[in-house]
C-alpha cells in the first residue's frame, strides 16, 4: 500500500512539474510588455485588457487565468511585439449564484461579440467558464 502511495505522489508531481497551471491573468498582464498582451481584436490595448480582468473579479470571479494553449510565445512575437500575446480567459465561477448570473451577462455579451451564444450549459466545465476571442 505504501508503495502504491508513494508511486501515485511522484505521478502528482511529475504532473505537477510539467503541466504547471495557467498564469492569473493580472500578474501575466502586469509583467507582459506586449501593448496588446490580449485579444487585440477586442481590447484597445493592455491597459484595458487589465480593466476588463479587474471587472470579472469586482462580480465575483474566484480566478482569472490565461490558458496555456492560448499565449502565443514565439521568440520572434516578442521581439517584435515586447511580449507575448493571448486570446484567452479561464474564468473560476463562485459559489454565489447572483455572482455567477452576473458574470454569465458578461460571458453573454462577449460571445454575442464574436457572433457567438454563451451557452452556462455547455460552455462551462469544472465551474470554469472559457473567454475567447478570434
Amino acid at each position: 500500500m505504501l508503495k502504491f502511495l508513494l508511486i501515485c505522489l511522484s505521478g502528482a508531481l511529475v504532473i505537477y512539474f510539467l503541466y504547471p497551471s495557467p498564469p492569473e491573468a493580472r500578474e501575466w498582464l502586469a509583467k507582459n510588455n506586449n501593448p496588446y498582451a490580449l485579444a487585440g481584436n477586442r481590447f484597445f490595448g493592455t491597459e484595458d485588457a487589465k480593466t476588463f480582468v479587474e471587472s470579472l473579479y469586482a462580480l465575483g470571479a474566484v480566478k482569472v487565468q490565461i490558458p496555456r494553449d492560448a499565449i502565443y510565445s514565439d521568440k520572434k512575437r516578442i521581439e517584435e511585439e515586447g511580449g507575448p500575446y493571448a486570446d484567452a480567459l479561464l474564468v473560476t465561477l463562485p459559489r454565489s449564484q447572483t455572482e455567477i448570473e452576473a458574470l454569465f451577462e458578461v460571458f453573454r455579451a462577449e460571445a454575442s461579440r464574436q457572433g457567438m451564444v454563451f451557452n452556462s450549459e455547455e460552455d462551462v466545465r469544472n465551474n470554469k467558464a472559457l473567454l475567447w476571442w478570434d
